[in-house]
């Protein structure tokens, strides 16, 4: 079996505060193999972009992270500062939300694409016109300041800047956010195909599962710093088992499908406070089939009818 393009073990990330320890993530498994997308997805504060930016150690010094990410077969984790700058972009590159906060508003966007390549030594395999034609700006573009670009054509630029080094796998965080509908879909659409193309592992973060519907191989939810499912991205948005899953599945309409009827519908309450989780599963104040057990047993991910690929953290659902 082919060696996976990430894969990680028990990671947990602990933010240092005022208030004092906030786990942020709480003993994630993930995996990607070549060329596949894995989507995760969850409300806003459940840690998603956390885990994407411990991946490649972009937190706080102060922050505490553990476990393993085996990426390509070397932890990120125990590299030494020198070795980690040469893994980022080279083999890991983040397209990150909000291209506005991230692009260098006195610089030409061909000099930021430049940047990249030449802390790598400056070699390619890809030139800056042809990362600027491959992601629909052209060439032109090149020498314009980002304040000229639009919302969407900074998001492309963003995509040319983490493809200029070739890397294995794009963690793609939040790319749509703030975008119109029209253009969310030409972003995921170039995305799509350049990963396609290029036969790139991908981790795409969002908190709108029916985006992931079509654009993931397979989907991961997060609740309260956990994986809580996993499963093909083409099952969750219609047949989620988790009961968080399927709540979150239930406040989005399925695109696409003309025979569905169903009307979004809210999920009440709010995600728990990380400092104050409550015993047992973190969802059980929330959810409507919670037994005793939820409130004092913390479920791990199990496989659903003995189908590895499908597993859920759920005392309702699995083998035991």
């Amino acid at each position: 079996m082919a060696t996976p393009v990430l894969r990680v073990r028990d990671l947990h990330v602990t933010y240092q505060s005022s208030l004092g320890a906030v786990p942020a993530v709480r003993g994630v498994d993930i995996e990607i193999a070549r060329g596949e997308t894995l989507g995760l997805a969850g409300e806003s504060g459940c840690g998603k972009s956390t885990l994407a930016m411990a991946l490649l150690r972009l937190v706080s010094p102060t922050t505490q992270i553990t476990g393993s990410v085996l990426l390509a077969g070397k932890d990120t984790l125990t590299m030494k500062p020198g070795e980690l700058r040469a893994v980022r972009w080279a083999q890991a590159s983040i397209v990150f939300q909000g291209a506005q906060h991230v692009l260098n508003p006195v610089q030409r966007i061909g000099r930021q694409i430049d940047e990249a390549t030449e802390a790598h030594g400056g070699a390619r395999a890809t030139g800056t016109a042809e990362l600027l034609e491959l992601v629909g700006l052209g060439v032109r573009r090149a020498d314009d300041y980002p304040h000229e670009l639009s919302g969407g054509q900074k998001q492309r630029a963003l995509i040319a800047m983490a493809l200029a080094c070739d890397p294995l796998l794009i963690v793609a965080d939040e790319p749509t956010t703030a975008l119109d509908v029209m253009i969310q879909a030409q972003i995921l659409q170039l995305l799509e195909e350049i990963k396609r193309e290029r036969g790139l592992s991908m981790l795409f973060i969002t908190h709108d599962l029916s985006v992931l519907s079509h654009t993931a191989d397979r989907v991961a939810i997060m609740y309260a710093g956990r994986v809580i499912e996993v499963g093909a991205g083409k099952d969750l948005l219609r047949d989620s088992q988790h009961p968080y899953s399927k709540a979150l599945a239930a406040s989005f309409p399925i695109i696409g499908d003309p025979s569905s009827r169903r009307q979004p519908r809210g999920l009440a309450g709010d995600p728990p406070n990380p400092i104050d989780l409550p015993s047992g599963c973190p969802f059980h104040p929330r959810c409507a089939v919670a037994i005793d057990t939820c409130r004092s047993v913390d479920v791990k991910l199990r496989s659903v009818g003995g189908a590895i690929n499908r597993q859920v953290a759920c005392v309702h659902f699995g083998d035991a």
